[in-house]
């Protein structure tokens, strides 16, 4: 096929949806919302354009941008990158999405091409990609271990191709909610495996002030003892501000977040703790974010009483919620056990990718 001409351009975060400049952002984010609803085959994933405004933009803690590749009116694809601005100042994130009619025509290989000189001219020495696969029959594919779970499909070959490594497979997979006795069953049994030493504390939108200098420790310590496989991330760094910060931003994306954390009734510490993530614009569907005990605590069954807690807690608080996705790394066989239990069935993974930059 062809070539497409196409100019490489920036595309701002418009200060609301009828700026100028605004219809440009809505056209990317209905692209990224395409790409979601082709390969998942529903809308689970969709993000309104109002809340990609918030969750687009740059904030204290991160930089963000975005690049459209144009062919005439119509932007035929994006690439958005993330700048991480207290941490990991070596390293980035990119994503990039091609429409349809526009695939296989050198867009995305342009569009990349941007975005590593972007990094390479902010100092930037390591890129990062994610890709999806839907699960379908066996593992296959050339790479070793856990990677023999992402197939050769395209978006792998066009990670390869532009020179990333694959470092890292998560499993993605869906919880369908069924009887609430079943989640109240687990919850007990898991108030019993771990004893009258830890109690639950509970918040939704905003962590409690007299918690909030544990919950930041608790926030730095996921970036670290979640499994890396060989991605090169150091230690994030995470205060007070930082966690307001995520909150404003999930109030910003109309986002209900719940917070389940155990706390040590001797001592008092935040022993660990687990989020989900609920968007109002489609509370059907609900997102599991981060799950951490801490080393000094595990082997209390915590991990189990915390998700079976909030999927209680859920329940209430969402009636509409039906189904929830997480994503854990394939190596991490303790959670992958604890979702198994709960109900979560594997429906694809995500391969996380690599690539060292050149400073030329």
């Amino acid at each position: 096929m062809t070539q497409m001409q196409v100019s490489i351009e920036p595309i701002a975060v418009p200060a609301g949806l009828d700026a100028p400049g605004a219809a440009d952002f809505v056209a990317v984010a209905e692209l990224f919302n395409a790409q979601q609803q082709e390969f998942w085959g529903n809308n689970d994933f969709y993000g309104p354009p109002q809340a990609q405004l918030a969750g687009r933009g740059s904030t204290p803690t991160r930089r963000r941008e975005l690049l459209a590749a144009r062919a005439g009116a119509d932007i035929v694809g994006v690439a958005q990158i993330n700048l991480p601005l207290t941490d990991n100042l070596h390293s980035g994130t990119v994503d990039i999405v091609v429409a349809p009619s526009a695939r296989r025509r050198g867009v995305g290989t342009r569009l990349y091409a941007a975005a590593e000189q972007l990094a390479v001219v902010d100092n930037r020495r390591m890129l990062m990609a994610e890709t999806d696969h839907l699960l379908s029959g066996e593992p296959a594919g050339p790479f070793a271990g856990n990677a023999s779970l992402v197939p050769q499909d395209a978006a792998a070959l066009f990670a390869s191709a532009l020179g990333f490594r694959l470092e890292l497979v998560d499993r993605v997979s869906r919880l369908e909610l069924g009887s609430p006795a079943d989640d109240e069953a687990v919850l007990e049994q898991a108030r019993t495996a771990a004893g009258a030493g830890y109690e639950l504390v509970f918040w939704s939108g905003a962590c409690p002030e007299d918690l909030i200098a544990a919950y930041a420790r608790l926030r730095q310590k996921m970036s670290t003892d979640a499994p890396m496989g060989g991605l090169d991330l150091a230690e994030e760094v995470w205060d007070e501000a930082r966690v307001r910060e995520a909150e404003g931003l999930a109030r910003d994306m109309d986002a209900e977040v719940l917070v389940s954390a155990a706390r040590h009734v001797a001592t008092g510490e935040l022993a660990g703790h687990t989020v989900l993530e609920v968007f109002r614009n489609n509370p059907a569907v609900v997102y599991q974010d981060d799950t951490l005990v801490l080393e000094g605590h595990r082997g209390n069954r915590l991990g189990m009483l915390l998700k079976a807690a909030n999927l209680v807690r859920l329940r209430e608080a969402v009636p509409e919620a039906l189904r929830v996705y997480t994503w854990n790394a394939e190596e991490n066989r303790h959670m992958l056990s604890i979702n198994e239990r709960l109900g979560f069935r594997a429906i694809g993974y995500s391969g996380e990718w690599q690539k060292e930059l050149s400073a030329e």
